[in-house]
Protein backbone atom coordinates (compact mmCIF):
# COMPACT_ATOMS: atom_id res chain seq x y z
CA UNK A 1 0.00 0.00 0.00
CA UNK A 2 2.88 1.76 0.92
CA UNK A 3 4.32 1.76 -2.93
CA UNK A 4 0.59 3.05 -4.32
CA UNK A 5 0.51 5.93 -1.90
CA UNK A 6 3.95 7.06 -2.99
CA UNK A 7 3.11 6.87 -6.78
CA UNK A 8 -0.08 8.58 -6.75
CA UNK A 9 1.65 11.10 -4.42
CA UNK A 10 3.81 12.61 -6.94
CA UNK A 11 1.39 11.71 -9.76
CA UNK A 12 -1.45 13.96 -7.88
CA UNK A 13 1.61 16.51 -7.19
CA UNK A 14 2.96 17.20 -10.57
CA UNK A 15 -0.64 16.32 -12.27
CA UNK A 16 -0.57 16.72 -16.24
CA UNK A 17 2.78 17.09 -16.10
CA UNK A 18 3.44 13.92 -14.44
CA UNK A 19 5.98 11.78 -16.58
CA UNK A 20 3.59 9.04 -15.76
CA UNK A 21 0.57 10.40 -17.28
CA UNK A 22 2.76 11.00 -20.86
CA UNK A 23 3.95 7.67 -20.69
CA UNK A 24 0.62 5.99 -20.32
CA UNK A 25 -0.84 8.52 -22.94
CA UNK A 26 1.70 6.95 -25.55
CA UNK A 27 1.74 3.25 -24.63
CA UNK A 28 -1.88 3.67 -24.93
CA UNK A 29 -1.86 5.26 -28.44
CA UNK A 30 1.15 2.27 -29.74
CA UNK A 31 -0.76 -0.57 -27.88
CA UNK A 32 -4.63 0.70 -29.37
CA UNK A 33 -3.92 1.45 -33.02
CA UNK A 34 -2.71 -1.88 -33.48
CA UNK A 35 -6.09 -3.27 -31.63
CA UNK A 36 -7.99 -0.96 -33.59
CA UNK A 37 -6.67 -1.46 -37.03
CA UNK A 38 -6.91 -5.54 -36.56
CA UNK A 39 -10.46 -4.72 -35.18
CA UNK A 40 -11.27 -3.12 -38.38
CA UNK A 41 -10.21 -5.72 -40.23
CA UNK A 42 -11.64 -8.58 -38.52
CA UNK A 43 -15.37 -7.08 -38.75
CA UNK A 44 -14.98 -6.44 -42.42
CA UNK A 45 -13.58 -9.83 -42.83
CA UNK A 46 -16.01 -11.24 -40.88
CA UNK A 47 -19.09 -9.24 -42.71
CA UNK A 48 -17.73 -10.60 -46.19
CA UNK A 49 -18.06 -14.01 -45.51
CA UNK A 50 -20.34 -14.72 -43.12
CA UNK A 51 -23.16 -15.03 -45.64
CA UNK A 52 -20.80 -17.94 -47.53
CA UNK A 53 -20.41 -19.21 -44.39
CA UNK A 54 -24.16 -18.71 -43.46
CA UNK A 55 -24.80 -20.50 -47.04
CA UNK A 56 -22.03 -23.49 -46.63
CA UNK A 57 -23.48 -24.56 -42.87
CA UNK A 58 -27.13 -24.78 -44.85
CA UNK A 59 -25.72 -26.90 -47.98
CA UNK A 60 -24.20 -28.95 -45.27
CA UNK A 61 -27.74 -29.29 -43.33
CA UNK A 62 -29.63 -29.99 -46.98
CA UNK A 63 -26.76 -32.49 -47.65
CA UNK A 64 -27.44 -34.40 -44.79
CA UNK A 65 -30.92 -34.28 -44.64
CA UNK A 66 -30.55 -35.35 -48.62
CA UNK A 67 -28.72 -38.42 -47.79
CA UNK A 68 -31.48 -39.44 -44.81
CA UNK A 69 -33.91 -39.14 -47.11
CA UNK A 70 -32.16 -41.04 -49.81
CA UNK A 71 -31.37 -43.93 -47.41
CA UNK A 72 -34.89 -44.19 -46.71
CA UNK A 73 -36.56 -44.10 -49.58
CA UNK A 74 -34.08 -46.78 -50.75
CA UNK A 75 -34.72 -49.19 -48.30
CA UNK A 76 -38.47 -48.83 -49.12
CA UNK A 77 -37.59 -49.69 -52.39
CA UNK A 78 -35.14 -52.88 -51.93
CA UNK A 79 -38.34 -53.89 -49.63
CA UNK A 80 -40.62 -53.13 -52.87
CA UNK A 81 -38.06 -55.02 -54.72
CA UNK A 82 -38.09 -58.10 -52.34
CA UNK A 83 -41.90 -58.52 -52.91
CA UNK A 84 -41.57 -58.09 -56.29
CA UNK A 85 -39.20 -60.58 -57.25
CA UNK A 86 -39.74 -63.20 -54.52
CA UNK A 87 -41.04 -66.92 -56.16
CA UNK A 88 -44.31 -66.76 -54.54
CA UNK A 89 -45.83 -63.99 -55.71
CA UNK A 90 -46.05 -65.71 -59.34
CA UNK A 91 -49.10 -67.77 -58.23
CA UNK A 92 -51.02 -64.79 -57.30
CA UNK A 93 -50.11 -63.11 -60.95
CA UNK A 94 -51.33 -66.31 -62.63
CA UNK A 95 -54.54 -66.14 -61.18
CA UNK A 96 -53.72 -68.27 -57.81
CA UNK A 97 -53.43 -67.09 -54.19
CA UNK A 98 -53.98 -70.65 -52.54
CA UNK A 99 -49.86 -71.27 -51.75
CA UNK A 100 -49.56 -71.02 -48.29
CA UNK A 101 -45.76 -69.25 -48.70
CA UNK A 102 -47.49 -66.50 -50.47
CA UNK A 103 -49.87 -66.30 -47.43
CA UNK A 104 -46.85 -65.44 -45.25
CA UNK A 105 -45.35 -63.39 -47.55
CA UNK A 106 -48.86 -60.90 -47.75
CA UNK A 107 -48.87 -60.79 -44.21
CA UNK A 108 -44.82 -60.08 -43.85
CA UNK A 109 -46.05 -57.56 -46.55
CA UNK A 110 -49.26 -56.24 -43.85
CA UNK A 111 -46.94 -56.15 -41.07
CA UNK A 112 -44.30 -53.89 -42.90
CA UNK A 113 -46.48 -49.89 -41.90
CA UNK A 114 -46.39 -51.73 -37.97
CA UNK A 115 -42.36 -51.69 -38.40
CA UNK A 116 -41.66 -48.47 -40.65
CA UNK A 117 -43.74 -45.97 -38.77
CA UNK A 118 -44.23 -43.39 -41.92
CA UNK A 119 -45.16 -46.22 -44.63
CA UNK A 120 -48.81 -46.21 -44.69
CA UNK A 121 -50.08 -49.29 -46.65
CA UNK A 122 -48.37 -52.20 -48.96
CA UNK A 123 -50.46 -53.46 -52.00
CA UNK A 124 -49.55 -56.80 -54.09
CA UNK A 125 -51.52 -56.29 -57.61
CA UNK A 126 -52.69 -58.88 -60.18
CA UNK A 127 -53.56 -57.69 -63.15
CA UNK A 128 -54.82 -60.76 -64.47
CA UNK A 129 -57.14 -61.50 -61.75
CA UNK A 130 -57.87 -57.64 -61.07
CA UNK A 131 -57.43 -57.95 -57.86
CA UNK A 132 -55.26 -56.53 -55.28
CA UNK A 133 -53.90 -57.99 -51.55
CA UNK A 134 -54.18 -55.51 -48.87
CA UNK A 135 -53.70 -56.13 -45.54
CA UNK A 136 -53.41 -60.01 -46.37
CA UNK A 137 -56.88 -59.59 -47.74
CA UNK A 138 -57.74 -60.31 -51.44
CA UNK A 139 -59.89 -57.31 -53.28
CA UNK A 140 -61.09 -57.09 -56.08
CA UNK A 141 -60.18 -53.71 -57.61
CA UNK A 142 -63.20 -52.48 -58.10
CA UNK A 143 -64.30 -52.82 -54.65
CA UNK A 144 -60.51 -50.78 -53.26
CA UNK A 145 -61.12 -46.57 -53.58
CA UNK A 146 -57.23 -46.46 -53.80
CA UNK A 147 -56.81 -46.70 -57.09
CA UNK A 148 -55.25 -43.43 -58.40
CA UNK A 149 -51.70 -45.62 -58.65
CA UNK A 150 -53.66 -47.22 -61.41
CA UNK A 151 -52.45 -45.40 -64.47
CA UNK A 152 -49.02 -45.12 -63.37
CA UNK A 153 -48.46 -48.83 -63.52
CA UNK A 154 -50.30 -49.21 -66.77
CA UNK A 155 -48.11 -46.51 -68.32
CA UNK A 156 -44.95 -48.39 -66.64
CA UNK A 157 -42.22 -49.70 -69.08
CA UNK A 158 -39.20 -49.46 -66.49
CA UNK A 159 -39.01 -52.57 -64.60
CA UNK A 160 -37.34 -50.62 -62.28
CA UNK A 161 -40.45 -48.87 -61.50
CA UNK A 162 -41.14 -45.51 -60.56
CA UNK A 163 -41.88 -43.24 -57.00
CA UNK A 164 -44.83 -41.02 -57.73
CA UNK A 165 -46.63 -38.58 -55.33
CA UNK A 166 -50.85 -38.80 -54.87
CA UNK A 167 -52.83 -39.01 -51.99
CA UNK A 168 -54.73 -41.46 -50.54
CA UNK A 169 -59.21 -41.54 -51.66
CA UNK A 170 -58.46 -37.94 -52.77
CA UNK A 171 -57.59 -36.49 -49.34
CA UNK A 172 -54.88 -36.91 -46.33
CA UNK A 173 -52.49 -37.61 -46.18
CA UNK A 174 -50.38 -37.04 -49.02
CA UNK A 175 -48.28 -40.05 -50.07
CA UNK A 176 -45.33 -41.01 -51.88
CA UNK A 177 -46.08 -44.27 -53.69
CA UNK A 178 -43.12 -46.83 -55.08
CA UNK A 179 -44.89 -49.21 -57.92
CA UNK A 180 -42.63 -52.07 -58.73
CA UNK A 181 -43.39 -53.92 -61.73
CA UNK A 182 -43.95 -57.85 -61.14
CA UNK A 183 -42.63 -59.84 -64.31
CA UNK A 184 -43.59 -63.52 -65.02
CA UNK A 185 -41.92 -64.50 -67.67
CA UNK A 186 -40.87 -60.96 -69.17
CA UNK A 187 -44.35 -60.19 -69.10
CA UNK A 188 -45.70 -57.30 -66.99
CA UNK A 189 -48.62 -59.20 -64.62
CA UNK A 190 -48.62 -56.91 -61.78
CA UNK A 191 -46.92 -54.49 -58.75
CA UNK A 192 -45.95 -54.16 -55.23
CA UNK A 193 -47.54 -50.83 -54.51
CA UNK A 194 -45.78 -49.41 -51.34
CA UNK A 195 -47.41 -45.82 -49.96
CA UNK A 196 -45.56 -43.96 -47.97
CA UNK A 197 -46.88 -41.17 -45.94
CA UNK A 198 -44.77 -37.99 -46.82
CA UNK A 199 -45.46 -36.08 -43.76
CA UNK A 200 -44.55 -38.82 -41.25
CA UNK A 201 -41.63 -39.01 -43.45
CA UNK A 202 -40.53 -35.83 -43.28
CA UNK A 203 -41.20 -35.71 -39.42
CA UNK A 204 -39.14 -38.72 -39.07
CA UNK A 205 -36.15 -37.36 -41.25
CA UNK A 206 -36.16 -33.84 -41.41
CA UNK A 207 -37.99 -32.25 -38.92
CA UNK A 208 -35.56 -32.39 -35.93
CA UNK A 209 -33.03 -30.59 -38.35
CA UNK A 210 -35.30 -28.24 -40.01
CA UNK A 211 -36.55 -26.24 -36.75
CA UNK A 212 -35.53 -22.84 -36.60
CA UNK A 213 -38.36 -21.62 -39.96
CA UNK A 214 -36.38 -23.29 -42.50
CA UNK A 215 -38.66 -25.26 -44.77
CA UNK A 216 -37.60 -28.61 -46.67
CA UNK A 217 -38.99 -29.68 -49.95
CA UNK A 218 -38.66 -32.66 -52.50
CA UNK A 219 -39.84 -32.92 -56.41
CA UNK A 220 -39.51 -35.23 -58.44
CA UNK A 221 -38.21 -34.90 -62.01
CA UNK A 222 -41.61 -33.53 -63.73
CA UNK A 223 -41.58 -31.02 -60.95
CA UNK A 224 -44.47 -32.81 -58.99
CA UNK A 225 -44.35 -32.34 -55.03
CA UNK A 226 -43.24 -35.87 -53.27
CA UNK A 227 -42.28 -34.13 -49.29
CA UNK A 228 -43.15 -31.04 -47.75
CA UNK A 229 -43.74 -29.89 -44.17
CA UNK A 230 -47.61 -28.65 -44.54
CA UNK A 231 -50.07 -30.57 -46.37
CA UNK A 232 -51.24 -27.10 -47.87
CA UNK A 233 -48.25 -27.04 -50.20
CA UNK A 234 -49.65 -30.30 -51.82
CA UNK A 235 -52.34 -28.51 -53.95
CA UNK A 236 -52.27 -28.53 -57.14
CA UNK A 237 -52.76 -24.56 -57.47
CA UNK A 238 -50.04 -23.56 -55.54
CA UNK A 239 -48.14 -21.16 -57.06
CA UNK A 240 -45.40 -21.50 -54.28
CA UNK A 241 -44.73 -24.54 -55.79
CA UNK A 242 -44.97 -24.07 -59.55
CA UNK A 243 -42.04 -21.20 -58.92
CA UNK A 244 -40.23 -23.43 -56.70
CA UNK A 245 -40.07 -25.92 -59.70
CA UNK A 246 -39.84 -23.68 -62.70
CA UNK A 247 -36.47 -22.00 -61.02
CA UNK A 248 -35.31 -24.86 -59.72
CA UNK A 249 -35.27 -27.04 -62.61
CA UNK A 250 -33.98 -24.39 -64.68
CA UNK A 251 -30.94 -24.18 -62.49
CA UNK A 252 -31.49 -20.88 -61.83
CA UNK A 253 -32.55 -20.14 -58.73
CA UNK A 254 -34.53 -16.83 -57.77
CA UNK A 255 -32.25 -15.06 -55.18
CA UNK A 256 -35.31 -14.94 -52.65
CA UNK A 257 -38.28 -16.78 -52.37
CA UNK A 258 -41.68 -16.47 -50.40
CA UNK A 259 -42.34 -18.96 -47.96
CA UNK A 260 -45.47 -18.50 -45.89
CA UNK A 261 -44.94 -14.23 -46.59
CA UNK A 262 -41.72 -14.27 -45.03
CA UNK A 263 -38.59 -14.15 -48.01
CA UNK A 264 -35.87 -16.95 -47.86
CA UNK A 265 -32.65 -18.08 -49.83
CA UNK A 266 -33.12 -21.17 -51.60
CA UNK A 267 -30.47 -23.93 -51.95
CA UNK A 268 -30.93 -27.02 -53.80
CA UNK A 269 -29.15 -30.66 -54.04
CA UNK A 270 -30.13 -33.48 -56.45
CA UNK A 271 -30.26 -36.81 -55.17
CA UNK A 272 -27.79 -39.37 -55.66
CA UNK A 273 -30.00 -42.44 -56.12
CA UNK A 274 -33.50 -41.03 -57.58
CA UNK A 275 -34.19 -38.49 -60.13
CA UNK A 276 -35.33 -36.65 -57.31
CA UNK A 277 -34.15 -32.58 -56.22
CA UNK A 278 -34.24 -31.55 -52.91
CA UNK A 279 -34.63 -27.73 -52.13
CA UNK A 280 -33.42 -26.22 -48.87
CA UNK A 281 -35.32 -22.48 -47.57
CA UNK A 282 -33.61 -20.21 -45.08
CA UNK A 283 -35.20 -17.10 -43.65
CA UNK A 284 -33.65 -14.48 -44.28
CA UNK A 285 -34.66 -13.19 -41.03
CA UNK A 286 -32.32 -15.85 -39.28
CA UNK A 287 -29.42 -14.13 -41.88
CA UNK A 288 -30.31 -10.69 -40.40
CA UNK A 289 -30.32 -12.51 -36.43
CA UNK A 290 -26.93 -13.73 -36.79
CA UNK A 291 -25.55 -11.12 -38.39
CA UNK A 292 -27.23 -8.68 -35.24
CA UNK A 293 -25.47 -11.46 -32.38
CA UNK A 294 -22.32 -10.76 -34.50
CA UNK A 295 -21.93 -7.33 -35.25
CA UNK A 296 -22.81 -7.36 -30.76
CA UNK A 297 -20.21 -9.91 -30.45
CA UNK A 298 -17.27 -8.04 -32.52
CA UNK A 299 -18.48 -4.54 -30.38
CA UNK A 300 -18.19 -7.02 -27.16
CA UNK A 301 -14.36 -7.83 -28.44
CA UNK A 302 -13.79 -4.31 -29.32
CA UNK A 303 -14.58 -2.97 -25.60
CA UNK A 304 -13.00 -5.32 -24.21
CA UNK A 305 -9.47 -5.09 -26.21
CA UNK A 306 -10.25 -1.33 -25.47
CA UNK A 307 -10.39 -2.12 -21.96
CA UNK A 308 -7.38 -4.81 -22.02
CA UNK A 309 -5.46 -1.91 -23.82
CA UNK A 310 -6.05 0.60 -21.55
CA UNK A 311 -4.94 -2.00 -18.33
CA UNK A 312 -1.62 -2.51 -20.49
CA UNK A 313 -0.84 0.66 -20.69
CA UNK A 314 -1.34 1.09 -17.08
CA UNK A 315 0.41 -1.82 -16.11
CA UNK A 316 3.62 -0.56 -18.33
CA UNK A 317 2.97 2.73 -17.58
CA UNK A 318 3.50 1.69 -13.57
CA UNK A 319 6.53 -0.51 -14.57
CA UNK A 320 8.36 1.91 -16.45
CA UNK A 321 7.69 4.82 -13.62
CA UNK A 322 8.31 2.57 -10.95
CA UNK A 323 12.15 3.37 -11.23
CA UNK A 324 11.30 7.23 -11.18
CA UNK A 325 9.37 6.19 -7.79
CA UNK A 326 12.47 4.65 -6.39
CA UNK A 327 14.96 7.47 -7.35
CA UNK A 328 12.21 9.47 -5.31
CA UNK A 329 11.86 7.54 -2.52
CA UNK A 330 15.21 7.08 -1.83
CA UNK A 331 15.93 10.90 -2.34
CA UNK A 332 13.43 12.11 0.04
CA UNK A 333 13.49 13.33 3.53
CA UNK A 334 11.37 12.21 5.97
CA UNK A 335 8.76 14.57 4.59
CA UNK A 336 8.99 14.25 0.92
CA UNK A 337 6.41 17.63 0.80
CA UNK A 338 8.93 19.86 2.39
CA UNK A 339 11.35 19.09 -0.95
CA UNK A 340 8.59 20.31 -3.27
CA UNK A 341 8.67 23.25 -4.78
CA UNK A 342 7.02 25.34 -7.04
CA UNK A 343 10.02 25.27 -9.79
CA UNK A 344 9.10 21.06 -9.16
CA UNK A 345 7.26 20.73 -12.96
CA UNK A 346 7.60 17.13 -13.01
CA UNK A 347 9.56 14.28 -11.84
CA UNK A 348 12.92 14.59 -13.25
CA UNK A 349 13.13 18.74 -12.06
CA UNK A 350 12.14 17.51 -8.53
CA UNK A 351 14.99 14.75 -8.62
CA UNK A 352 17.51 16.78 -9.60
CA UNK A 353 16.52 19.77 -7.43
CA UNK A 354 16.33 16.52 -4.34
CA UNK A 355 19.83 15.31 -5.74
CA UNK A 356 21.30 19.34 -4.97
CA UNK A 357 19.65 18.60 -1.50
CA UNK A 358 20.92 15.35 -0.72
CA UNK A 359 24.93 16.02 -2.21
CA UNK A 360 24.82 18.65 0.62
CA UNK A 361 23.83 16.19 3.08
CA UNK A 362 26.74 13.70 2.93
CA UNK A 363 25.77 12.02 6.32
CA UNK A 364 22.26 11.22 4.92
CA UNK A 365 23.59 9.62 2.49
CA UNK A 366 26.24 8.03 4.14
CA UNK A 367 23.12 6.33 6.72
CA UNK A 368 21.17 5.54 3.41
CA UNK A 369 23.90 3.43 2.38
CA UNK A 370 25.05 1.48 5.10
CA UNK A 371 21.07 1.15 5.32
CA UNK A 372 21.66 -0.50 1.93
CA UNK A 373 24.57 -2.65 3.06
CA UNK A 374 22.81 -3.80 6.28
CA UNK A 375 19.83 -4.79 4.20
CA UNK A 376 22.40 -6.69 1.53
CA UNK A 377 24.33 -8.74 4.27
CA UNK A 378 20.93 -9.71 5.61
CA UNK A 379 20.00 -11.54 2.19
CA UNK A 380 23.08 -13.03 2.25
CA UNK A 381 22.91 -14.39 5.57
CA UNK A 382 19.07 -15.79 4.42
CA UNK A 383 21.06 -17.09 1.41
CA UNK A 384 23.78 -18.77 3.21
CA UNK A 385 20.89 -19.79 5.87
CA UNK A 386 18.75 -21.80 3.12
CA UNK A 387 22.06 -23.81 2.14
CA UNK A 388 22.51 -25.08 5.89
CA UNK A 389 18.70 -26.11 5.72
CA UNK A 390 19.50 -29.36 3.57
CA UNK A 391 22.29 -30.23 5.98
CA UNK A 392 20.21 -30.01 9.09
CA UNK A 393 17.22 -32.03 8.07
CA UNK A 394 19.65 -34.49 6.93
CA UNK A 395 21.13 -34.61 10.80
CA UNK A 396 17.52 -34.06 12.10
CA UNK A 397 16.45 -37.88 10.24
CA UNK A 398 19.41 -38.92 11.71
CA UNK A 399 18.57 -37.69 15.04
CA UNK A 400 14.70 -39.39 14.96
CA UNK A 401 16.54 -42.38 13.43
CA UNK A 402 18.75 -42.71 16.48
CA UNK A 403 16.23 -42.00 18.84
CA UNK A 404 14.06 -44.60 17.53
CA UNK A 405 16.60 -46.82 17.60
CA UNK A 406 17.16 -46.52 21.28
CA UNK A 407 13.82 -46.75 22.35
CA UNK A 408 13.51 -50.10 20.38
CA UNK A 409 17.37 -51.19 21.03
CA UNK A 410 17.28 -52.80 17.46
CA UNK A 411 16.35 -52.11 13.97
CA UNK A 412 12.48 -50.78 13.45
CA UNK A 413 10.39 -50.21 10.82
CA UNK A 414 10.49 -46.58 11.73
CA UNK A 415 14.09 -46.27 11.58
CA UNK A 416 14.29 -48.24 8.20
CA UNK A 417 11.67 -45.81 7.13
CA UNK A 418 13.97 -42.81 8.17
CA UNK A 419 16.86 -44.14 6.67
CA UNK A 420 15.40 -44.55 3.33
CA UNK A 421 14.01 -41.51 3.32
CA UNK A 422 17.20 -39.53 4.50
CA UNK A 423 18.82 -41.02 1.30
CA UNK A 424 15.92 -40.08 -1.30
CA UNK A 425 16.34 -36.42 0.30
CA UNK A 426 20.05 -36.53 -0.30
CA UNK A 427 19.84 -37.16 -3.48
CA UNK A 428 16.40 -35.00 -4.76
CA UNK A 429 17.32 -31.89 -2.89
CA UNK A 430 19.10 -29.64 -5.07
CA UNK A 431 22.17 -28.98 -3.95
CA UNK A 432 23.41 -32.19 -5.36
CA UNK A 433 23.47 -31.64 -8.67
CA UNK A 434 20.25 -32.59 -11.89
CA UNK A 435 22.70 -35.57 -13.22
CA UNK A 436 23.85 -38.76 -11.67
CA UNK A 437 24.82 -42.17 -12.60
CA UNK A 438 22.32 -45.44 -13.42
CA UNK A 439 23.73 -47.20 -10.49
CA UNK A 440 22.98 -44.44 -8.01
CA UNK A 441 19.51 -43.80 -9.37
CA UNK A 442 18.86 -47.69 -8.70
CA UNK A 443 20.31 -47.37 -5.44
CA UNK A 444 17.81 -44.43 -4.18
CA UNK A 445 15.27 -46.08 -6.06
CA UNK A 446 15.59 -48.69 -4.26
CA UNK A 447 15.02 -46.81 -0.83
CA UNK A 448 11.96 -45.00 -2.63
CA UNK A 449 10.58 -48.65 -3.08
CA UNK A 450 11.42 -49.94 0.78
CA UNK A 451 9.44 -46.83 1.86
CA UNK A 452 6.17 -48.29 -0.53
CA UNK A 453 6.96 -51.58 0.90
CA UNK A 454 6.63 -50.03 4.54
CA UNK A 455 3.30 -48.81 3.48
CA UNK A 456 1.65 -50.69 1.48
CA UNK A 457 2.61 -54.23 3.00
CA UNK A 458 2.85 -57.04 0.21
CA UNK A 459 1.39 -54.72 -2.51
CA UNK A 460 3.83 -56.19 -5.19
CA UNK A 461 6.89 -57.88 -5.98
CA UNK A 462 9.60 -56.60 -8.03
CA UNK A 463 12.09 -57.91 -10.14
CA UNK A 464 15.62 -56.03 -11.52
CA UNK A 465 17.06 -56.98 -14.76
CA UNK A 466 19.87 -54.65 -15.43
CA UNK A 467 23.06 -54.56 -17.62
CA UNK A 468 25.94 -54.61 -15.80
CA UNK A 469 27.32 -52.23 -18.02
CA UNK A 470 25.32 -49.82 -17.89
CA UNK A 471 25.35 -48.88 -14.14
CA UNK A 472 28.36 -45.87 -15.05
CA UNK A 473 26.18 -44.40 -17.76
CA UNK A 474 24.37 -40.98 -16.68
CA UNK A 475 21.10 -40.45 -16.07
CA UNK A 476 18.94 -37.65 -14.36
CA UNK A 477 18.33 -37.66 -10.86
CA UNK A 478 14.87 -38.93 -9.79
CA UNK A 479 13.78 -40.53 -12.98
CA UNK A 480 12.45 -44.11 -12.02
CA UNK A 481 11.25 -43.07 -8.74
CA UNK A 482 7.98 -41.09 -10.06
CA UNK A 483 7.38 -44.09 -12.99
CA UNK A 484 7.47 -46.38 -10.23
CA UNK A 485 5.12 -44.19 -8.29
CA UNK A 486 2.67 -44.14 -11.34
CA UNK A 487 2.65 -48.30 -11.54
CA UNK A 488 1.94 -48.30 -7.53
CA UNK A 489 -1.38 -45.79 -7.69
CA UNK A 490 -2.71 -46.58 -11.38
CA UNK A 491 -1.92 -49.68 -11.83
CA UNK A 492 -1.78 -52.36 -8.58
CA UNK A 493 -4.26 -50.18 -6.12
CA UNK A 494 -7.43 -50.31 -8.75
CA UNK A 495 -6.47 -53.96 -9.64
CA UNK A 496 -7.21 -55.02 -5.61
CA UNK A 497 -4.51 -57.80 -6.18
CA UNK A 498 -0.87 -58.49 -6.01
CA UNK A 499 1.28 -57.24 -8.62
CA UNK A 500 4.43 -57.93 -10.36
CA UNK A 501 6.97 -54.91 -11.18
CA UNK A 502 9.64 -55.77 -13.48
CA UNK A 503 12.26 -53.38 -14.03
CA UNK A 504 15.05 -53.99 -16.98
CA UNK A 505 17.87 -51.76 -18.99
CA UNK A 506 19.56 -52.60 -21.73
CA UNK A 507 22.11 -50.47 -23.91
CA UNK A 508 21.09 -50.55 -27.55
CA UNK A 509 23.82 -49.08 -30.20
CA UNK A 510 24.07 -45.09 -28.89
CA UNK A 511 21.14 -45.62 -26.47
CA UNK A 512 19.75 -47.11 -23.18
CA UNK A 513 16.52 -47.90 -22.81
CA UNK A 514 14.85 -48.43 -19.24
CA UNK A 515 11.51 -49.78 -19.05
CA UNK A 516 9.10 -50.45 -15.85
CA UNK A 517 6.52 -52.96 -16.74
CA UNK A 518 3.70 -53.87 -14.30
CA UNK A 519 0.99 -56.11 -14.79
CA UNK A 520 -1.33 -53.90 -13.20
CA UNK A 521 -4.58 -52.71 -14.03
CA UNK A 522 -3.33 -50.89 -17.48
CA UNK A 523 -5.27 -48.43 -19.79
CA UNK A 524 -7.57 -48.24 -23.03
CA UNK A 525 -6.19 -47.17 -26.45
CA UNK A 526 -7.32 -44.17 -26.51
CA UNK A 527 -6.20 -42.67 -23.42
CA UNK A 528 -2.61 -44.46 -24.24
CA UNK A 529 -2.48 -42.26 -27.48
CA UNK A 530 -3.65 -39.08 -25.58
CA UNK A 531 -1.19 -39.70 -23.13
CA UNK A 532 1.75 -40.61 -25.79
CA UNK A 533 0.72 -37.30 -28.08
CA UNK A 534 0.96 -35.37 -24.79
CA UNK A 535 4.26 -36.69 -24.08
CA UNK A 536 5.63 -35.95 -27.53
CA UNK A 537 4.28 -32.24 -27.01
CA UNK A 538 7.10 -30.00 -26.17
CA UNK A 539 4.84 -27.64 -24.04
CA UNK A 540 4.38 -28.40 -20.41
CA UNK A 541 2.39 -26.55 -17.56
CA UNK A 542 4.11 -27.40 -14.59
CA UNK A 543 1.80 -27.88 -12.16
CA UNK A 544 2.93 -31.20 -11.03
CA UNK A 545 6.42 -31.50 -9.79
CA UNK A 546 6.47 -35.32 -10.29
CA UNK A 547 4.97 -37.48 -13.11
CA UNK A 548 5.26 -39.00 -16.00
CA UNK A 549 5.12 -35.60 -17.98
CA UNK A 550 7.89 -34.24 -15.71
CA UNK A 551 10.18 -36.71 -16.18
CA UNK A 552 9.28 -36.77 -19.99
CA UNK A 553 10.51 -32.90 -20.07
CA UNK A 554 13.46 -32.73 -17.87
CA UNK A 555 15.00 -36.01 -20.31
CA UNK A 556 14.57 -33.65 -23.44
CA UNK A 557 15.46 -30.58 -21.88
CA UNK A 558 19.08 -32.07 -20.54
CA UNK A 559 19.62 -34.25 -23.59
CA UNK A 560 17.40 -33.51 -26.35
CA UNK A 561 13.81 -34.09 -28.17
CA UNK A 562 14.83 -37.55 -29.55
CA UNK A 563 14.94 -38.76 -26.15
CA UNK A 564 11.68 -39.31 -23.62
CA UNK A 565 9.10 -41.69 -22.46
CA UNK A 566 7.17 -43.84 -24.49
CA UNK A 567 3.72 -45.50 -22.69
CA UNK A 568 2.31 -48.96 -23.98
CA UNK A 569 -0.41 -50.26 -22.48
CA UNK A 570 -3.49 -53.22 -22.72
CA UNK A 571 -6.33 -53.01 -20.53
CA UNK A 572 -6.72 -55.53 -17.72
CA UNK A 573 -3.45 -57.30 -19.13
CA UNK A 574 -0.75 -54.09 -17.46
CA UNK A 575 1.40 -51.04 -18.62
CA UNK A 576 4.80 -51.11 -19.94
CA UNK A 577 7.11 -47.74 -20.04
CA UNK A 578 10.06 -47.22 -22.05
CA UNK A 579 12.66 -44.67 -21.14
CA UNK A 580 15.08 -43.69 -23.82
CA UNK A 581 18.12 -42.04 -22.92
CA UNK A 582 21.86 -41.44 -24.64
CA UNK A 583 24.83 -43.37 -23.37
CA UNK A 584 26.95 -41.41 -22.15
CA UNK A 585 29.26 -41.69 -19.13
Amino acid sequence: MGDKKNNWFYIKNFKINSLFWRTFLIIAVLLLIPFIAIGVIFYSNILSTAEDEIILENSSKLDNVKNVVDNTLNECDMLSSYIASNDHTQPFMLGSSDNSSFADLTTFSSTIPLIYEYIDSVYIYSERSNSAFIGGTEQPMEEIPDDSWLDSYEELNDRRGVIIPRQKNGSYPPLITIIKPIYVADEKMGAVIMNINSQKLYRATVSNRYSNGEEFFMLDSSGRLLMASNIAYFDEESQQIEQLASGAFADVLPETFTVNGEEHILLYSDSGQFTFRYIGTYPISLYADKFSTMRWQIIIVALMLLVFGFILAYIASVKSYSPLREIITFLDTANPADNMTSKDQNELIYIINSIKLHIEDKKKMEEILEERIAMLKKSQYEMLQAQINPHFLYNTLETINWMAYQLSHSENPVSEALVNLANFFRNALPSSGYLISIEEEIKYTKDYINILNLRYGDLFDIEWDIDPAIMSCTIIKICLQPVIENAVYHGFKPKGDKGLLVISGIRLENNIILTVKDDGIGMEADEVDSLNQRLQAEAYNGKRNIGLANVNKRIKIIFGKAYGIKVESTFGKGTCVYITIPATE
